[in-house]
């Protein structure tokens, strides 16, 4: 559906819910203020910058932003996609990019081992192909992480890293603006209140069902706290989010749309990096080739190119340019510039392991509601379109009470009584086989579903991003490895058995509640909630929630690591790659937020590199 106002620039994907269409066809004058667009600007073939940006996502969006505050240096931000369109905006709407022409729409490989209850023994991984990237198609979740997983970063040699550090680049970005959160000095105190991401919590339209939860996970051990970031991540309280106002905060609309009027910042949108140039055969790097509409561009950097792809592409781009594993180059018929054996490699995610309890919760709107609903949304941006697709509570906890580090996950979702939304969900995202998804599309037309994402933080098994061929277009081949080291499993295991203790809570037993099985051959042998069941479970059903990270990590030794704690490339001049392929361990809890820090300690690092700061 093309944008009904033709001054506005971004349109949909294609049919949007039915709900908000119908809304749009009352009140088309207003959907222009829902988007705009981020306008493209003439660049030529042989044009010279100062720095040049591969990726608009998180971390490119605060590099383009902090470096073009020098006025001298001109810069350039090269993206792959174009604008974000209307349902990127708007919060609810997010999952409707999957698989659009916003998202990359990449699949992991399958192995035999893993993901057998999948169509293809595969699963997909969403990563966003527009202005902002993911932070542009993600569920907005903001998580600060963990003291920990900083100081990890700086044990590990990367001494730029310090826990100081990056609490101090989260003040920078931030802009508080939750009235709850400002008026309670001890969590006011913990964020910051003049950068330009917004932090704020959804105005949720059931906070009944999140006090619910939140009650439910407290009886059970995941104690409710004031604020969760402010606890370093551990307990249960309501979900921050970077939101305003009913609308997503990307981080393209919170760094890029106010500086737009830049004249040393240039925009180029629909365009893919193909490969770095280097100077002479050396192993300087000099510009990019890039192709935009079946032409081909040289744009040359005489300070930098910086690498902000992301965990899948930032890697791909470097080995298609010559630096990587040096026997997987020449299998692909790439020239070697520099052998870099960790590019690539140390590929981590989370799993997202669903857990379905089944309950006689009331509530539902009807279709009618949902339509005033969607008028109401354009009208003052409120109701269900105003929040992402999840009751707004979230849940650290540790095998172990005493732990002052989270080992897992939880968020919750209310899945009506016989809503199309269960069916959506286990065949279109998760992709499950008939026997896992009929048996539980018919529990749910008799009850409604609460489904329980789990997540193990901080897995031990390490996958890998491979170049299918020296065709910068044929898409990388992703091992995510999902348990390689069988500990995961067992901890996973446990984390779950954890989670299913709200069956039996106060609020629970009130609704009836009981846990679905999740049907499937391998695993039905095995007693429901049992630590073998949910190992099967995790083995043949989980899935990714598309934290990727790793991949080109940081640290001291070019044997180990691909770039250095300055995020400049071993073995190479005048190349950093700044994104979340450089975090060399992950991350406790969503890792939106944490990319952009990493984008703004790199941005950091570069005007101290040339005396800017």
């Amino acid at each position: 559906m093309e944008c009904f106002n033709s001054t506005c620039v971004t349109a949909t994907t294609g049919v949007a819910p039915s709900v908000f269409a119908s809304a749009i066809q009352f009140l088309a004058a207003l959907q222009c203020g829902v988007s705009q667009g981020i306008p493209d600007t003439d660049v030529t073939n042989g044009e010279s910058f100062h720095f040049i940006i591969v990726g608009a996502g998180t971390a490119g969006s605060v590099l383009a932003n902090r470096l073009s505050a020098v006025p001298e240096w001109k810069v350039l931000l090269i993206e792959a996609g174009g604008d974000a369109p209307i349902e990127s905006d708007v919060p609810a709407l997010s999952t409707n990019l999957y698989h659009t022409r916003c998202d990359w729409d990449y699949w992991t490989a399958p192995n035999g081992r893993t993901h057998r209850a999948t169509i293809d023994g595969c699963i997909n991984w969403a990563r966003g192909k527009m202005m902002g990237g993911s932070s542009s198609i993600n569920a907005m979740i903001y998580v600060q992480g963990n003291d920990q997983d900083y100081q990890n970063w700086f044990d590990l040699g990367n001494s730029e890293w310090s826990v100081e550090e990056v609490r101090r680049c989260f003040k920078k970005a931030e802009s508080l603006q939750d009235m709850d959160m400002l008026t309670n000095p001890d969590i006011s105190d913990h964020y910051g209140h003049d950068g330009p991401l917004t932090v704020n919590s959804f105005n949720y339209t059931h906070p009944h069902l999140r006090e619910k939860v939140l009650s439910a996970w407290d009886e059970i051990g995941f104690k409710n706290v004031p604020d969760y970031n402010v606890a370093n991540v551990l307990g249960s309280g309501r979900m921050r989010a970077t939101a305003a106002s009913g609308e997503r905060q990307s981080f393209s609309k919170a760094y890029l749309r106010p500086i737009l009027n830049r004249k040393n910042l240039k925009i180029m949108k629909n365009s893919l990096v193909t490969k770095l140039i280097f100077e002479d055969d050396s192993k300087t790097v000099r510009g990019v080739e890039v192709e935009r509409d079946s032409e081909t561009f040289q744009l040359f950097a005489s300070n930098e190119v910086i690498v902000s792809a992301g965990a899948i592409n930032s890697p791909q781009l470097l080995m298609l340019s010559g630096i990587g594993p040096k026997e997987h180059l020449l299998s692909k018929e790439i020239p070697v510039v520099v052998d870099s054996p960790m590019v690539g490699q140390n590929l981590q995610d989370h799993i997202f392991v669903p857990i379905f309890i089944f309950c006689d919760e009331t509530g539902e709107q009807s279709l009618a509601d949902q339509q005033f609903d969607a008028i109401r949304y354009l009208h003052d941006r409120t109701g269900y379109l105003s929040h992402n697709f999840v009751i707004d509570a979230l849940a650290f906890y540790s095998e172990n009470s005493d732990m002052t580090y989270p080992q897992f996950q939880s968020h919750a979702a209310i899945i009506w009584k016989n809503s199309n939304m269960m069916e959506e969900m286990l065949r279109t995202w998760f992709t499950y086989k008939d026997q896992v998804a009929k048996p539980l599309i018919e529990l749910n037309k008799k009850h409604a579903t609460y489904m329980f994402p789990f997540h193990t933080l901080h897995p031990k098994s390490k996958g890998g991003i491979y170049l299918k061929s020296s065709n910068p277009y044929d898409y990388p081949i992703i091992d995510a490895n999902y348990f390689g080291d069988s500990s995961d499993l067992e901890l996973a295991a446990i984390g779950i058995k954890m989670l299913t203790k709200i069956v039996n809570t106060t609020e629970f037993r009130k609704i009836n509640a009981f846990l679905g099985r999740m049907e499937w051959p391998a695993c039905d042998v095995y007693e429901l909630d049992s630590i073998d069941y949910w190992k099967c479970v995790c083995l043949d059903m989980a899935f990714t929630v598309y934290h990727p990270v790793g991949t080109c990590q940081m640290g001291p030794d070019p044997k180990t690591a691909v770039v250095d704690s300055r995020l400049r490339v071993h073995g190479v001049k005048n190349l950093r790659v700044i994104d979340a392929s450089v975090m060399p361990t992950q991350i406790s809890g969503n890792t939106n937020g944490p990319t952009g820090i990493v984008g703004e300690r790199g941005a950091e690092l570069i005007l101290e590199d040339y005396n800017k700061l």
